[in-house]
């Protein structure tokens, strides 16, 4: 993928990040993810529930954007990539960390049983294809 000067750390301060997907129609929808990630870079994750319209637009159609500010004004940066879904021993082992770094408080509330709290977990895993500023 091509560097673009500044997207990296741009990247590393957003704690917000849009994504983008398209349904087999072609049709966008767009929704705020938390972002995580350290790297535009390299594979880009984000936990998700099985049954929601992400998911179903990315089994119809991996094509996905995401699009997050930059420091400079009246810029942002724009990633297109393509999307699939981790495998299940990908969720089992990401999953509860995710979940207790959303919600630190709740480490000594909540004990998960091995594999049984990811039955209707996902994980969108965002392979990046190129990237552009985009000047408003």
């Amino acid at each position: 993928m091509n560097l673009i000067e500044g997207m990296l750390e741009d990247f590393r301060q957003a704690r917000v990040v849009f994504l983008t997907t398209y349904n087999k129609e072609g049709k966008e929808s767009t929704r705020q993810m938390t972002n995580f990630n350290e790297n535009p870079y390299d594979i880009v994750w984000f936990p998700t529930d099985r049954n929601t319209r992400k998911v179903k637009d990315i089994q119809e159609n991996p094509k996905v954007l995401l699009t997050f500010p930059s420091s400079k004004e009246n810029e942002f940066y724009e990633i297109e990539g393509t999307a699939s879904l981790a495998d299940q021993a990908t969720v089992s082992a990401r999953w509860r960390w995710w979940y207790l770094y959303w919600h630190p408080a709740q480490r000594n509330r909540f004990w998960f049983p091995p594999d049984r709290y990811t039955e209707n977990r996902a994980i969108l895993r965002i392979s990046p294809t190129f990237a552009r500023t985009v000047k408003r």
